[in-house]
């Protein structure tokens, strides 16, 4: 789908893509070098132009969006690729400050990727909302454990299963503690002679 964008005159083109045919219309000083890194890997450097525009979406309820950047990026290759971006940052952030924000869906990305590999979040089993959120937020507060100490202690940095084991002891001792029919009923599981 596209995205028609207006500034002061339409930005808008008849094959629907109204950002494209508007960058390649640019001229090659406009575009701007800028560097930035993700987390501890090697900076990237790509060309950028951003833009003041408000974004049309809601011209079906006759409702003006408010006025946001349109970044676009296009790569340093011998044959560019532009990618654009919608960033909701202030018009007097500075071209560094958009293409930061933008690139920030990496470090997000790579939390979420670390909060299904290392603590489980995509090892919910149950059936039910209450249950999934339940276990969304220990594994929400199991991350959030996890970078304060790491943020604490930097030499002496906790794996994430190392954190995995302590919030799983804690979580099962309250587990325990709120639920003393339960721990009544598997002591009582510790006298039944089970053939296994």
């Amino acid at each position: 789908m596209a995205v028609h964008l207006y500034r002061r005159h339409k930005l808008n083109c008849d094959g629907g893509h109204a950002q494209d045919s508007w960058a390649a219309a640019q001229p090659v000083r406009a575009w701007r070098l800028v560097s930035w890194r993700n987390g501890a890997n090697r900076p990237w450097r790509a060309r950028f132009l951003a833009q003041r525009v408000t974004p049309a979406h809601d011209w079906r309820e006759r409702r003006l969006a408010p006025e946001v950047w349109l970044l676009c990026e296009r790569d340093l290759g011998t044959t560019p690729r532009t990618k654009y971006y919608l960033v909701h940052l202030p018009a007097t952030a500075t071209l560094r400050e958009v293409v930061q924000l933008a690139h920030q869906r990496w470090a997000i990305e790579q939390q979420y990727q670390e909060l299904k590999d290392e603590l489980g979040l995509d090892h919910f089993e149950g059936r039910s909302l209450p249950g999934w959120e339940y276990h969304v937020v220990l594994t929400a507060l199991a991350y959030s454990f996890l970078q304060g100490e790491r943020r604490q202690r930097p030499r002496t940095r906790l794996t994430l299963p190392q954190v995995r084991a302590v919030m799983q002891d804690v979580l099962t001792a309250h587990f325990f503690i709120t639920h003393p029919n339960h721990l009544e009923w598997m002591l009582k599981l510790k006298d039944i002679d089970l053939r296994i």
